[in-house]
């Protein structure tokens, strides 16, 4: 079977018809990894019936050995072998033999990272062909896309997202991440995940803001959006500081500092009847944010911050003894802060 486009591909596999062997070559990271997800969730088996194989490191008899054990409690048994490119010229000669005496038990896929019309070596160059040409293989070619075609890829991504985007935006992405497909997604994921499932357009202003994150911006972001009980940007902005490196008790302290100011904000208005431009200058809230945050207090009670408090403790008291995953105790926190 001739080699075949991504899209070519994608249409094969939505009929869920599996084949023998899988061969995806091509320098384009995030396609060969797609390709990969899609083949594991078609076939679908558990750990004990997937094995991954780095040609520089294994033999091709290792390879066949595990293309001939037979299923556990299941009808396939899946072979990964990455690294295709700098597999050893022994083991090509095996491997080619496969191909014309297939293991119905078994798929093998095969990743070369790389122009395969590049290749020097000639037996690799001979495995290739033969994949090409086999009826009993899928070959695909995951090269790298022009940046006219890149444009087309991002408008389509926001699609299944279900957002729109401008071409003077689309172009914005590019300048920011270039044509690398993965730094891509992952900043459409980044964004879509930011403006939340109710805005339907992306604009300039949501990537500066996305690209422009500092810790100390995000810190005091974070506080806000607690404050406000956005609980979908307060997630957002969490796992950003992770990424960052922001240390944990420190994002937990800057909770904690928050939820206090409120509960001592709440105290003084409800409890000892102060005027709020008395609290605000009290709590040296400045005035450019005294109304957002007078605004968002009426959300909050004075029982319900106590309890926020009470578990922030938990929280650290968990963190620094190690008891609970980092990642897991900050996002309850955060989720409890704004219920």
């Amino acid at each position: 079977m001739p080699i075949l486009r991504i899209a070519d591909f994608n249409k094969l596999i939505s009929s869920k018809k599996i084949f023998p062997v899988y061969l995806f070559t091509g320098e384009e990271t995030y396609f060969l990894d797609t390709c990969l997800k899609a083949i594991e969730k078609v076939v679908n088996v558990d750990n004990l019936n997937r094995e991954i194989f780095y040609a520089q490191e294994v033999s091709a008899q290792d390879i066949l050995n595990a293309l001939q054990t037979l299923p556990f409690l299941s009808e396939k048994r899946l072979i990964i072998v990455k690294g295709v490119d700098k597999i050893k010229v022994s083991d090509v000669t095996p491997l080619s033999s496969y191909l014309l005496n297939i293991v119905e038990t078994s798929v093998l896929v095969l990743l070369y990272n790389g122009n395969y019309k590049k290749e020097t070596i000639t037996k690799r160059k001979e495995l290739i062909s033969n994949c090409i040409f086999s009826k009993n293989c899928v070959s695909v070619e995951c090269r790298k896309l022009y940046e006219n075609e890149v444009k087309g890829f991002i408008k389509n991504e926001f699609g299944f997202r279900k957002k729109s985007i401008s071409y003077d935006t689309i172009l914005k992405m590019l300048n920011n991440n270039g044509t690398d497909l993965l730094s891509i997604v992952n900043e459409i994921e980044k964004v879509c995940l930011f403006v939340g499932e109710k805005r339907k357009e992306i604009n300039q202003e949501d990537l500066d803001l996305i690209s422009g994150y500092t810790k100390e911006l995000n810190i005091y972001s974070l506080s806000s959006c607690i404050e406000s009980k956005d609980l979908k940007k307060a997630l957002f902005i969490l796992n950003k500081l992770l990424i960052q490196g922001e240390e944990p008790v420190m994002i937990l302290s800057a909770i904690s500092s928050s939820i206090r100011k409120m509960l001592n904000a709440k105290s003084m208005l409800e409890e000892h009847s102060m005027p709020v431009d008395q609290v605000a200058s009290n709590l040296k809230i400045h005035s450019f944010y005294s109304s957002a945050f007078f605004s968002n207090l009426k959300k909050h009670s004075i029982k319900k911050l106590k309890e926020v408090l009470k578990k922030n403790l938990e929280a650290d008291i968990a963190i620094k003894t190690g008891l609970v995953d980092t990642s897991f105790a900050l996002e309850k926190t955060v989720i409890s802060a704004c219920a």
